[in-house]
């Protein structure tokens, strides 16, 4: 006989998210904000990946064409 476990009670959270920092070797620090985000409420959710999602992807890139840029020098 198999048993399931099944919570009983419903989740408390609301949202979850996740910020990044990037710490290079020389001491800089690079603050990406945040990169993933959920939320119970679809509207919300569907705001992050309109509006939220993309900024984060442009900040992310900015920061790799810096840390390039660096290099080369």
């Amino acid at each position: 006989m198999t048993e399931t476990t099944e919570p009983t009670t419903k989740a408390s959270h609301r949202v979850a998210e996740t910020y990044f920092v990037i710490t290079r070797a020389d001491g800089t620090v690079i603050d990406l904000g945040r990169g993933v985000y959920w939320h119970r409420n679809p509207l919300r959710r569907l705001w992050w990946r309109l509006w939220g999602q993309p900024r984060f992807n442009r900040r992310a890139a900015a920061a790799n064409r810096d840390a390039a840029r660096a290099a080369k020098e």
